[in-house]
């Protein structure tokens, strides 16, 4: 039996694996050994997408435009770009992995047309950067910014102490060539703040001014931004604007760009009425009889020694449903209209139509009883639904069903013993029609209650005896709503003793 070598004894892979080293080492023993010098590493190449632009003083670029270029590298991968716009010098490239992007070339301020040089150098792998790089001069040209008012942000032809100015401002070459907004009240040479905005702005800013109006003259403004009504301070202080008190006003804007373009102004006027009295009159009756109503319940106030500032909010008219927002309002509920009302301490307001302007009571009146406010509505009930959102305002839990009638000289008698005056229907007024019980909210107090009588399908009359309240104060103690026309009542000549007890005594009214 022959005996084995070792390298045959092992198993066959490892034979393999000895067999090609061997083969290995025999040929390189054979090679020519590697000579010559290592090769330098080449920079990459860059080039723009367009390399020449022919375009005469007429048909220059705008400054936002969109440039693009491209690389390539001899030996390796290119990396990135670094791009400069007018300076070149090296402090002034920033590095991109993008290849285009858009650009606002930045124009001399002061000029309309200009041109400006962009330079573009690719980047290797071993950090080299094309020594020449790609450059190209862009003929452009300057385009001014825009700027217009909101006019459903802006006050109406006269307001009390806040007033509020919405306006939109662009910039044909792009958002980034805008540098800033500024206003002006009145003064359009010395009177120029600036309005700071950002991006998110999308373009339009909304700011408050709010002066104190107890006396006319020149008074600062303060300056609040947003909706949110933010102080607008400059090294912590706040920033106010002079304006004309007890006089008309003229509201400017303007808007500039990077190359200290000017939009054409726009302006709107308005004028600030003083505020002389802590209660304030909503005169909302609508109709032939407004004036009579008005001057009926001012003397009932002035003969109580309170001479209120008044707002007559009479405009439109209720079709289908509800009236809009009166016009004599501003357009800006929040902050501008809530703001405004709540200057008062007291509010007195009629409407002949619980549809008018009371349906937003609740809302525009929020801040104004948050601050202590107290109000006297009267405003005349009528068959509208319970989940009527004037009722989420009025103390009114229900209103009775059916057709009732109040009969002349009928008596309208206190339910409280704290009221002490009865009135009485006038004598002529024949029987008040259109007139509806109320029962209300709970926790609420019955002030006044009516004789009412309902009205049978023949025309005829009989007894009715469930709720009959006409008067109820909310359970906060700070609202009393009369739902009955005191014009109607005087038939005693003592609505203004009543006046007294419920809007003076009950509510605090004073002058």
């Amino acid at each position: 039996m022959a005996l084995l070598t070792f390298q045959e004894a092992l198993p066959i892979r490892y034979q393999i694996i000895i067999a090609a080293i061997t083969l290995g080492v025999l040929w390189s023993s054979c090679k020519e050994p590697i000579s010559g010098e290592l090769s330098e590493n080449r920079p990459p190449k860059t080039n723009l997408t367009v390399e020449a632009i022919n375009r005469g003083n007429d048909f220059r670029l705008s400054s936002q435009i969109e440039i693009s270029w491209f690389g390539s590298d001899p030996d390796g991968y290119v990396i990135g770009y670094e791009f400069a716009i007018g300076d070149t010098s090296e402090s002034a490239y920033t590095f991109t992995t993008r290849t285009d992007s858009t650009f606002i070339l930045p124009i001399t301020p002061g000029q309309d047309v200009d041109d400006v040089l962009f330079k573009v150098r690719a980047v290797d792998n071993d950090s080299l950067r094309d020594p020449l790089g790609a450059r190209l001069v862009f003929p452009v040209v300057n385009s001014d910014p825009q700027v217009s008012i909101n006019r459903n942000q802006s006050p109406p032809d006269t307001l009390y102490s806040v007033s509020s100015f919405g306006w939109n401002f662009s910039d044909p070459d792009g958002f980034l060539n805008l540098s800033k907004t500024e206003v002006a009240i009145n003064d359009t040479v010395n009177g120029w703040v600036e309005i700071p905005f950002t991006e998110s702005d999308d373009g339009q800013l909304f700011i408050s001014l709010e002066a104190d109006n107890s006396t006319s003259g020149s008074k600062d403004a303060q300056v609040f931004l947003g909706r949110s009504y933010s102080t607008f301070q400059l090294d912590g202080q706040n920033v106010t604007i002079p304006v004309e008190v007890g006089a008309s006003n003229t509201f400017y804007v303007r808007a500039v760009d990077a190359a200290g373009a000017v939009s054409e102004l726009d302006s709107l006027s308005w004028y600030i009425k003083e505020q002389t009295s802590n209660t304030l009159f909503l005169h909302d009756f609508e109709g032939p009889s407004a004036s009579e109503a008005f001057q009926f319940h001012l003397n009932l106030l002035q003969q109580n020694g309170i001479v209120p500032d008044t707002w007559i909010i009479n405009t439109g008219e209720v079709t289908q449903d509800k009236v809009p927002l009166s016009e004599a309002f501003p357009t800006v509920i929040d902050p501008t209209l809530i703001k405004t009302l709540s200057k008062w301490d007291h509010i007195y307001w009629i409407s002949n139509d619980i549809d008018r302007n009371i349906t937003y009571a609740q809302e525009i009146l929020e801040e104004f009883f948050d601050l202590g406010g107290t109000a006297f509505v009267n405003i005349p009930i009528k068959n509208i639904s319970e989940e009527d959102p004037v009722f989420n305002f009025l103390p009114v839990d229900s209103i009775a069903s059916g057709q009732f009638l109040i009969l002349e000289d009928s008596l309208v008698t206190p339910t409280h013993p704290s009221v002490t005056n009865t009135l009485r229907v006038e004598s002529g007024a024949f029987a008040l029609s259109s007139v509806f019980p109320t029962k209300g909210v709970s926790g609420s107090t019955a002030l006044y209650q009516a004789n009412f009588v309902r009205r049978t399908a023949s025309g005829g009359i009989r007894a009715y005896e469930d709720f009959q309240f006409v008067a109820i104060e909310n359970t906060e103690g700070n609202l009393i709503y009369f739902s009955l026309d005191l014009v109607d009542l005087d038939g005693n000549n003592n609505v203004v003793d009543m006046i007294q007890e419920l809007a003076v005594d009950r509510l605090g009214f004073k002058q």
